[in-house]
């Protein structure tokens, strides 16, 4: 990356067409144990399974993670937007649980109002 005349220039590295079948299978299972992540987390909060299914939630979480770090060296991006998608990741484990957190206060507050 530089800065030339006030714009910033971006240099992609080129990408082996050898490598295309394994960034998309790696980015077909990044979407696959993201959904599984997202779905057995909201589906042990809503009590349709067993918290024991927690487990399956963050491993495929961690599987996630591994998925996005593989996937950032197969497209060969710069160490910082390397870290960048781990932040991501790290989000995207935090963010669920606030939406919980916030839904469960909301809920419990109206139902207090609601039954007073």
């Amino acid at each position: 990356m530089t800065l030339e005349g006030g714009c910033m220039e971006y240099y992609i590295q080129d990408i082996p067409y050898t490598d295309f079948l394994s960034i998309f299978v790696v980015s077909a299972m990044v979407i696959l144990f993201g959904m599984a992540f997202a779905g057995f987390f909201t589906l042990v909060k809503l009590k349709l399974l067993r918290p024991a299914f927690m487990i399956a939630a963050y491993g495929s979480w961690l599987v996630l993670v591994g998925l996005m770090y593989w996937l950032g060296h197969l497209l060969k991006v710069e160490p910082y937007t390397q870290k960048v998608l781990i932040g991501a990741m790290v989000g995207y484990l935090i963010f669920p649980h606030v939406v919980y957190f916030l839904l469960e206060r909301v809920h419990n507050r109206y139902e207090n109002e609601a039954n007073s």
